[in-house]
């Protein structure tokens, strides 16, 4: 599995990460600066994409990579949450732990073991609802 599987803890942090994005990156972050859910929406990707753009900066490929992808990670469930509503955020991260619990059960229930599992895996998720 390209995610070596999901266990009941990591889905756990997962939730846990996807709340503390929403309730002090959002909800908290615009209470404090007396704006707008959707100004702190711009501001965050706004803040995020200067970021990924200086990442060429740090030396350690790896700590790059890590930083990058969770830097993408957060910024794309704010997009999400963005497009479903603040309102809505804790059913959104409960659709992305059954996406993500899906993929898992796809892949080691009928893929893991084919030559084209992940061509396959991609094709399920992409028609995931």
């Amino acid at each position: 599995m390209p995610l070596c599987g999901f266990n009941q803890k990591m889905l756990e942090g997962l939730t846990s990460f996807h709340e503390g994005l929403v309730e002090h990156g959002i909800i908290e972050g615009a209470r404090k600066k007396g704006v707008s859910y959707e100004e702190i929406f711009k501001r965050e990707l706004e803040d995020m994409d200067k970021f990924l753009a200086e990442t060429s900066a740090i030396d350690n490929p790896i700590r790059r990579e890590l930083l990058e992808n969770l830097t993408r990670y957060a910024r794309a469930f704010y997009q999400l949450i963005e497009q479903r509503g603040v309102e809505n955020f804790q059913k959104v991260g409960g659709d992305l732990t059954k996406l993500y619990e899906g993929m898992d059960r796809k892949y080691y229930s009928e893929l893991e073991g084919h030559p084209n599992a992940m061509e396959l895996l991609a094709d399920y998720l992409d028609k995931w609802e």
